[in-house]
């Protein structure tokens, strides 16, 4: 080993977690497209994170930087009813013209792996194990749920690094698995959807990292990540 790789594997380990939010600005966010700013679908009061639940353009909101090996802390509430969720490894984008008692409306959407958080007393996380807080929606259920009830402050930690992931929620863990788990394999291979083939395929390992913004009330605080060394074989 070079000194320059001793001195870099130094600084890795010595890495700590950096504040993502600064409780008054979206200075490290932005939306997938770019054509707003995050301001048109959030906003922050008294050093929180909100949807506007509302809102006419309803945008994921990213992180500026990207990132494949990360440790993101997180804390979270849902008002009750509502769904959200933190996407990674992100494949691809959507807009989608919706409607609802308003009129329609534009809901720009990351497409990836998702972290589930929800109101599990709804139907929303309640009507599969695959759909409840700290699954990988869709695709692996959580081992417990460890989410509190709507409208409580909840912890949320999310691990990616190399093949593994972790899903943490107020301490537990409740799901960890490896891209190239048997688990996961057989999961995706049983959905017939193309957002599944694009995340077989997994293209893209370095990405933003986004908040979802699921036409409903959801909230974030304390967001902190440590970025990771890789894994070396």
């Amino acid at each position: 080993m070079t000194r320059r790789s001793a001195l870099l594997l130094l600084t890795a380990a010595r890495a700590t977690p950096a504040p993502l939010f600064d409780g008054a600005s979206f200075r490290n966010f932005r939306t997938p497209s770019g054509l707003t700013g995050p301001e048109v679908s959030w906003r922050i009061e008294k050093g929180v994170l909100e949807t506007i639940a509302d809102a006419r353009r309803q945008c994921d909101l990213w992180t500026a930087a990207e990132y494949d090996n990360f440790d993101l802390t997180f804390e979270w509430k849902v008002a009750p009813g509502a769904n959200t969720g933190i996407k990674y490894l992100i494949q691809a984008t959507a807009t989608d013209k919706l409607h609802d008692a308003q009129g329609e409306f534009l809901h720009e959407t990351s497409l990836g792996f998702e972290f589930q958080l929800v109101d599990d007393a709804s139907t929303a996380g309640s009507d599969q194990a695959a759909h409840a807080s700290g699954a990988l929606y869709n695709y692996l259920p959580p081992t417990e749920r460890a989410a509190r009830p709507a409208g409580e402050w909840n912890t949320g930690r999310l691990k990616v690094q190399g093949e593994n992931v972790e899903h943490w929620l107020n301490g537990r863990r409740v799901l960890a698995y490896s891209f190239h788990s048997p688990e996961l394999k057989a999961a995706l291979a049983a959905k017939k959807l193309n957002s599944a083939r694009m995340l077989e395929r997994l293209e893209h390992r370095k990405t933003a990292i986004a908040f979802q913004h699921h036409e409903s009330s959801a909230s974030f605080r304390s967001i902190d990540i440590q970025v990771l060394p890789p894994v070396r074989n």
